[in-house]
């Protein structure tokens, strides 16, 4: 892959492009005020330090402007750096069925993101050829509240286990999305417990055997952090506030 900076061309190989995106996809999208800091750790460690620009970010740019440029957005929506990344992280996490925690400040664009991936990850069936190679999807909400029970949490999942059973899981994936995520955490019964062993498994009895069928997409939407036993089951996405570039 050939990256243009100001001094010039940059010739990655296959096996380095992969380790940025995968350092990309694991660390650097969880980190708020560090990315330049990390992004830096990585340019010494690769051995570009003598460049001037930050190599990760502009890798994982390049990728995210891919995905974001087969959709079909109206003229009022601005792919920001948000929307970009939100996109990004969700189709890739969903197609392989890794939980994501997307956290971010209200107008972070979390629900637009979940919106639009809804509409272009349809299998054979999407509007856009590239994503004609990715799964199609099944999306299952649950609006969270302090109110959330963990009986409302473990249903969503058993009907998106349900949509899958007798399914080519190769084709498609059902997906549980919890909207205001961290809402649930004010709740007495703590029903967010239920998720520990459904993120894993997807089996939460002592009696069920782990099958491909039980192993759904999860994406996590919370306008904060929760606590790091949840989190720490998948990957963290964590938005920083939007800055003068994203307000233009």
């Amino acid at each position: 892959m050939f990256l243009s900076t100001k001094e010039g061309p940059l010739n990655l190989s296959a096996f380095h492009l992969n380790t940025l995106l995968a350092l990309g996809v694991s660390y650097y999208v969880r980190l708020e005020k560090e990315r330049i800091d990390y992004a830096n750790i990585i340019n010494r460690e690769f051995g570009l330090e003598h460049f001037e620009e930050d190599i990760l970010n502009k890798v994982v740019i390049s990728c995210q402007d891919l995905f974001i440029g087969e959709l079909k957005l109206d003229s009022s929506i601005a792919k920001n750096d948000a929307l970009k990344e939100n996109v990004w992280m969700m189709t890739l996490m969903i197609e392989l069925k890794i939980p994501l925690f997307l956290v971010g400040k209200p107008g972070s664009s979390k629900s637009l993101a979940k919106t639009v991936v809804a509409d272009i990850m349809q299998g054979q069936n999407s509007y856009s050829e590239m994503f004609k190679n990715f799964k199609e999807i099944h999306m299952v909400s649950f609006q969270c509240s302090p109110l959330a029970t963990s009986d409302g949490i473990v249903g969503t999942f058993r009907q998106c286990q349900k949509y899958q059973k007798k399914k080519d899981l190769s084709k498609l994936t059902s997906v549980v999305i919890l909207d205001e995520v961290g809402l649930a955490e004010d709740s007495e019964k703590m029903p967010l417990k239920a998720l520990h062993p459904l993120l894993e498994d997807g089996c939460i009895d002592d009696d069920d055997l782990p099958t491909p069928d039980k192993k759904v997409a999860f994406v996590g939407i919370s306008n904060w952090a929760l606590d790091p036993a949840k989190m720490n089951r998948g990957i963290l996405l964590s938005r920083t506030r939007p800055d003068i570039q994203d307000l233009i």
